[in-house]
């Protein structure tokens, strides 16, 4: 059974390969490496329950958490891009909507 310093890391590595894809865009490899660091992470919590972590160790977390504000950063602006995105596809079919109602109900414009 591995220890707390192997499981960090392990979510180190998770961590380091989940910013990779969010840079790179793959949300869908980010899902994937994210459901293995969860997993790692109630490993984590469950077994540093009963040990102090060293100063090393609690160091190497704090690095782990500054990528995931990274991530997360990234998570947000792609969110954000998105929902301006499909307002803007929204608002586009709001106005050609009465267009192509009258035109399939062969009403022309006088």
């Amino acid at each position: 059974m591995p220890d707390v310093t192997d499981l960090i890391t392990d979510l180190t590595a998770a961590t380091e390969q989940m910013q990779q894809a969010a840079s790179g865009e793959d949300w869908a490899m980010v899902e994937k490496i994210q459901k293995r660091r969860s997993a790692l992470i109630t490993r984590i919590i469950e077994d540093a329950g009963a040990a102090t972590l060293t100063e090393e160790d609690a160091g190497r977390l704090s690095a782990v958490r500054a990528q995931e504000a990274f991530i997360a950063s990234r998570a947000a602006a792609r969110q954000q891009t998105l929902g301006k995105m499909l307002m803007e596809t929204q608002a586009v079919t709001t106005m050609e909507r009465p267009d192509r109602m009258r035109k399939a109900y062969g009403i022309l414009d006088r």
